[in-house]
């Protein structure tokens, strides 16, 4: 039977007046911070796998007319 493939990994981002910070619901205590959402995302794409001990997909969400350049 055929392994069933995992469901990506949700990475949230959020902006303020600080920069940009991510969290994800599908990894307990996990969160990153940076100046840009481009910083954040190389973040998330190395720590995410890092903290969860293997490879993941991560889908990511920016908040609605969040622009991230």
């Amino acid at each position: 039977m055929p392994r069933v493939a995992d469901p990506p990994i949700r990475v949230l981002h959020h902006h303020d007046a600080n920069g940009w910070w991510a969290e994800s619901p599908d990894v307990d205590g996990w969160s990153a911070a940076g100046d840009t959402y481009a910083e954040v995302v190389k973040l998330a794409e190395e720590g995410v796998p890092f903290a969860l001990g293997h490879t993941a997909d991560l889908e990511h969400y920016v908040p609605a007319g969040e622009r991230t350049v």
